[in-house]
């Protein structure tokens, strides 16, 4: 088959077919990317001159990718909203909710949920003894043994000073919405704040239009909402899976008012940046290592149509692939997913019950696209030799990759203390190994 181009490649794979190879994913998402110290190595093994990470996300730690990087795993995808050349600005503005879900930071201008920073600036990993860049308005201070991840005078995340990742206030017990009672409590809380402002979509306008121009890369908006995640992260967990069987009404009050929000973003963005994009991403970790959060019934009862609406109006008013992240044994909810207009499931976590890659292929090759489940950074790539790696990668392309509909990524970000030999070893091999037809 010719060499195809990426944008070429991707279409054709997303449409079930076989493209010349495997379309690789290497730090478009939110969920396919590496840890600054993991970031750090991997530079330094491969003799590039050292540089620190750009972090897109602070509290979960994820690195904007390099362009000599994209370049050398022969990556297909890119985020939008990126920081770091190819793109026409490297000015840092994203929605909060991106760095946390629950935090009102509101902007002076807009009113929005917002972070702008046109400055950037290095701290110290002092455990791992590593630099990275950061958002100027951003502070990360140590107090008491913790690290305490601040926006001025808002708290957007914590972490031990020997973690290398952080975790949002949400899971601190931070819960903007935890004592409310009645739907009254749910519609005075600020859900405009995380509405899209019209500056920042055209912020987004204007960095899609140039990179669709300028590149060959398909453009992915990788987090454009979480409805099970948000009303999580709103109510706290355990309270929030006790709304969703015992206080249904304010629960659905909840999931309406989500819903509002996301619908008005989603139908902002495709006005604004639906012509240059392929892609678009939602996140909502509905399952645990042994099976769903919540059964088939609740699952279809509270939030299948909900699902639906949304999918279905991208479908009417746009061309885009919609992309979904769940981690966790997820197998009994696909079908629902499928029949809700899904087109992409991520990251297919091997490590969890039930995700059998043989039996997913099998049961869904033909009706959704498998983006991830390229090489288990769990189990396998932080501890296994290369070859072993190389093996690992080579029979899960074998099982995903025939007849097209498979996306090669990790099964999410890749952490320490994977050693950066095994990172280059997944992509070489997908990118060697991935080729159509598959042997």
């Amino acid at each position: 088959m010719n060499f195809m181009k990426s944008r070429e490649r991707v279409i054709v794979a997303l449409r079930h077919e076989e493209p010349d190879r495997i379309p690789i994913d290497f730090g478009s998402t939110h969920v396919s990317t590496v840890n600054p110290a993991c970031y750090r190595d991997l530079r330094r093994f491969l003799r590039l001159k050292d540089r620190p990470a750009r972090v897109k996300d602070v509290v979960a730690q994820l690195t904007d990718v390099d362009a000599e990087l994209l370049e050398f795993f022969h990556t297909d995808f890119i985020d939008v909203n990126r920081h770091l050349p190819p793109t026409n600005t490297e000015i840092y503005y994203r929605d909060t909710f991106y760095q946390c879900m629950v935090c009102l930071n509101k902007d002076p201008e807009t009113g929005k949920a917002e972070i702008i920073d046109s400055l950037w600036k290095l701290w110290h990993h002092s455990y791992g003894d590593f630099y990275e860049e950061i958002p100027s308005s951003i502070d990360i201070v140590d107090e008491g043994g913790n690290y305490v991840i601040r926006l001025r005078d808002i708290t957007l995340g914590i972490g031990s000073r020997s973690s290398f990742t952080f975790t949002p206030i949400d899971s601190h017990g931070i819960n903007p919405l935890a004592n409310a009672s009645t739907t009254n409590h749910v519609k005075d809380f600020s859900w405009d704040a995380f509405k899209y402002s019209d500056r920042y979509l055209e912020f987004l306008r204007k960095k899609a239009e140039y990179l669709h121009k300028n590149t060959e890369y398909v453009l992915v908006y990788s987090l454009a909402g979480r409805v099970h995640a948000w009303a999580q992260a709103l109510r706290g967990w355990t309270r929030w899976l006790s709304d969703l069987r015992l206080r249904k009404t304010l629960a659905n009050a909840i999931l309406d008012h989500i819903m509002d929000v996301i619908l008005y973003n989603v139908k902002k963005l495709i006005d604004y940046i639906g012509e240059y994009i392929t892609v678009i991403g939602f996140a909502d970790d509905l399952g645990t290592e042994e099976g769903p959060q919540i059964s088939l019934q609740l699952f279809r009862e509270m939030y299948k149509h909900r699902y639906e609406e949304l999918f279905s109006y991208i479908k009417k008013h746009s061309k885009l692939f919609i992309f979904l992240h769940s981690d966790g044994a997820i197998f009994p909810l696909i079908k629902e997913f499928i029949d809700a207009g899904l087109d992409i499931i991520n990251p297919i976590q091997l490590s969890a019950k039930g995700m059998d890659p043989e039996k997913l292929k099998k049961e869904y090759g033909e009706q959704i696209t498998f983006w991830g489940g390229g090489a288990d950074v769990q189990r396998v790539l932080p501890f296994a030799k290369p070859d072993e790696v190389a093996l690992h990668v080579k029979n899960l392309i074998k099982i995903f990759a025939p007849k097209g509909g498979f996306i090669f990524a990790t099964t999410h970000n890749i952490q320490p203390p994977t050693p950066p030999e095994n990172i280059v070893t997944v992509f070489k091999t997908a990118y060697e190994f991935g080729r159509y037809p598959i042997r």
